[in-house]
C-alpha cells in the first residue's frame, strides 16, 4: 500500500516536475552584452569563464564554473573565494585552450574584450558573451556590478545578486567607519602594488580601488592620470609625491622586490616609511569583481586596525 503511494506520487511528481522550470521562463532570456544581443532559451547553468574577475563573480552567485582560465595563479593572486573542486582548466586568460572549453560543455561562455577578436570560434562551441570590467575607461566598481547582474540574470539568480548587493552595501560602510577610525589623521590613501623596482602601480580614482574607497567615503591620495585599467606606473619616485600621505600596498609581493624596494635610498626618505604610515594588506586582487572589491574594503579596515608595518 505504502510503496504504491510513492510510486503514485514518483509518477506525479515526473509528470508535473518538468512544467515548472518551462513555465517560469516561457520566453527566452535577453542579454545585452558587449558583442550584441544574445537569446538564451533557459538559463545557464555550466559557465567557462575567461578571467578572474568573472571566474569570482559566478562562484558569488552560487554557481560552480564548469571551465575556469589560469586557476593555479588564481591562487597566488586572488586568493578568495575558493575555486570549486571540479572544473576544466582551459589554461591561459590570454589564450584559452579551445579544445579543452568544448570537453568542458559549458552552455554559456563570458569572455571580455581582449578575447572579443576570436568571438566567433568561442560561439560555435557555445553562447557567448563579452562583459569587460576593465580596459574600458571607465569606472570599476559600477562595471563590476553590472557584471554580476547581467551574469544573474543569465543563469536566473537576480534574487541571490539583489541580496548578495545589499549586503555588500551594508558592509562597504561598516569598513568604511573602521578604516576612518583606524587611519592616521588627514592623511589620504596612496593605494599601490610593487610588481618590480621599475614597475609599481599607482591607483586612481578610476581602478578597483579607488572606486571603493569613493564607496566607502575614503579619501584616495593619487588624483592624477591613469591608463586603461586604472592604475599610473613608475619606479619609486612616483610615490615622492605621494610622501605626505598613507601609503597602503597590496600583495602579492615578490621577496626580491620588498628587498629591493625597502634598500632605496629614496623609499628610506619618504616621509611615510621615516613616520610608520604603511600598511600591507594580504592578497587580492585589483582587477577583479564584486567579491574582490569587497574583500579589499574587509582587509583594507583590517590592516589599518592591525597598525602599520614595522
Amino acid at each position: 500500500m505504502i510503496r504504491h503511494l510513492f510510486l503514485r506520487l514518483f509518477v506525479i511528481a515526473g509528470l508535473t516536475a518538468p512544467l515548472t522550470p518551462q513555465m517560469a521562463h516561457a520566453d527566452p532570456i535577453t542579454i545585452e552584452h558587449e558583442h550584441g544581443t544574445l537569446k538564451l532559451d533557459a538559463p545557464a547553468k555550466r559557465i567557462a569563464v575567461t578571467n578572474w574577475a568573472t571566474t569570482e563573480t559566478v562562484i558569488a552567485l552560487g554557481l560552480d564554473p564548469v571551465a575556469i582560465a589560469d586557476p593555479d595563479d588564481y591562487l597566488d593572486w586572488v586568493a578568495k573565494p575558493d575555486l570549486p573542486e571540479n572544473f576544466t582548466d582551459i589554461g591561459l586568460r590570454a589564450a584559452p585552450n579551445m579544445e579543452a572549453l568544448r570537453a568542458a560543455k559549458p552552455d554559456l561562455i563570458v569572455i571580455s574584450k581582449n578575447l572579443e577578436m576570436a568571438y566567433d570560434s568561442f560561439n560555435a562551441i557555445a553562447p557567448t558573451i563579452v562583459l569587460s570590467v576593465y580596459n574600458n575607461n571607465r569606472d570599476a566598481l559600477p562595471e563590476a556590478q553590472k557584471l554580476l547582474e547581467t551574469l544573474a540574470k543569465a543563469t536566473d539568480r537576480q534574487a541571490e545578486a539583489k541580496a548578495w548587493l545589499d549586503d555588500a552595501d551594508v558592509k562597504f560602510a561598516e569598513y568604511g567607519d573602521r578604516v576612518r577610525a583606524a587611519m592616521p589623521p588627514g592623511r589620504a590613501l596612496a593605494i599601490t602594488q610593487f610588481v618590480s623596482e621599475s614597475h609599481i602601480g599607482l591607483y586612481g580614482k578610476s581602478s578597483l580601488p579607488g572606486t571603493v574607497l569613493a564607496k566607502m567615503d575614503l579619501p584616495l591620495a593619487y588624483q592624477g592620470p591613469v591608463n586603461n585599467w586604472g592604475f599610473a606606473k613608475g619606479g619609486v619616485e612616483i610615490l615622492g609625491p605621494r610622501a605626505q600621505d598613507t601609503l597602503v600596498y597590496l600583495n602579492p609581493v615578490p621577496d626580491v622586490i620588498r628587498e629591493k624596494v625597502w634598500a632605496s635610498p629614496v623609499w628610506k626618505i619618504l616621509d611615510f616609511v621615516k613616520n610608520d604610515r604603511v600598511y600591507e594588506l594580504p592578497v587580492v586582487w585589483a582587477y577583479g569583481g564584486m567579491p574582490s572589491a569587497l574583500r579589499f574594503a574587509r582587509l583594507l579596515a583590517e590592516s589599518m586596525e592591525s597598525g602599520p608595518v614595522k
